[in-house]
């Protein structure tokens, strides 16, 4: 499972800004200073998760709780002269922690990934993907979900290039989302909805009020007659800056259920997920 806070103050600044009555508006790529680099961080956990086991006719019942928290750093440099795309990403956190209680026993798990503390380059060709410059130092099996993670958070594509307007609704792919809430729900099938709620303007700033909703179901049945399954069914919004087209902040909740298991065993988790993200411009020492 791969599962992922939001700024107090963002909802102080909301207190006091009013609505506009936007023409429409038209997302477009992030706009930084040169020198500014990208810090993301992300939280989730799963308060008050159930983990149910049936085998050989007996039940059993538990808790887990799941906890993971990443921090990187994006700096993005000025395009190759063959339009070639680059940058780095500085790696200062990730990290999952699960406490899992069951038959009254406790079994508690802290795992850091390798790539606490590193720094590598990325590139994207024109015709190409992105691809990350490591230095060797870790095996590449042993960071592959991370790599991956961080390859489908650059491919991210979540606002149509068309004019919107409040009250206007579109699809999108939460492909990043559902990798940092569980590692194998990428390839279910979902559905992803965005809606523009609200265009709001304070004295320092104009941020556009997106409500997100996803839902995801799938299933996989391996030769050796085992079969597992998971849904999704998330709500909540994103707060995007206009003046910058940087989605500062991203806040979800909702439930992840998932079961394993073949006939006479079957293992099924259900957890109550709240998930929080932030973005902002940071300058890294040089």
């Amino acid at each position: 499972m791969r599962i992922i806070h939001l700024a107090p103050i963002a909802f102080s600044v909301m207190a006091i800004i009013s609505p506009v009555s936007a023409a429409g508006i038209v997302f477009g790529p992030i706009k930084a200073q040169p020198g500014q680099s990208i810090r993301l961080v992300t939280h989730s956990e799963t308060p008050g998760g159930t983990i149910q086991r049936n085998y050989a006719g007996r039940s059993s019942n538990g808790t887990i709780n799941i906890t993971r928290d990443r921090e990187l750093v994006w700096t993005f440099r000025e395009p190759a002269a063959d339009g070639t795309r680059r940058g780095m990403v500085r790696v200062p956190n990730i990290t999952t922690s699960s406490v899992i209680k069951i038959n009254g026993k406790e079994e508690k798990t802290n795992d850091q990934s390798p790539l606490v503390g590193k720094m590598f380059a990325m590139s994207k060709p024109p015709t190409g993907d992105w691809k990350f410059e490591l230095d060797g130092s870790v095996p590449l099996t042993r960071i592959r979900s991370e790599i991956e993670e961080l390859t489908v958070y650059l491919k991210r594509d979540w606002y149509p290039t068309r004019e919107l307007k409040v009250g206007d609704s579109w699809e999108f792919d939460p492909a990043w989302v559902k990798m940092v809430i569980q590692k194998d729900l990428h390839k279910a099938q979902t559905i992803g909805t965005m809606t523009l709620r609200q265009v709001r303007r304070s004295a320092t700033k104009e941020i556009a009020l997106i409500d997100i909703s996803i839902r995801s179901t799938g299933s996989d049945f391996r030769p050796d007659g085992s079969e597992s399954s998971a849904a999704v069914e998330l709500k909540g919004q994103v707060v995007v800056n206009l003046a910058t087209m940087l989605d500062e902040e991203l806040e979800l909740s909702g439930t992840v259920t998932s079961s394993t298991g073949k006939t006479g065993e079957l293992t099924t988790v259900k957890l109550p997920i709240r998930l929080k993200a932030t973005k902002s411009f940071v300058r890294e020492a040089r």
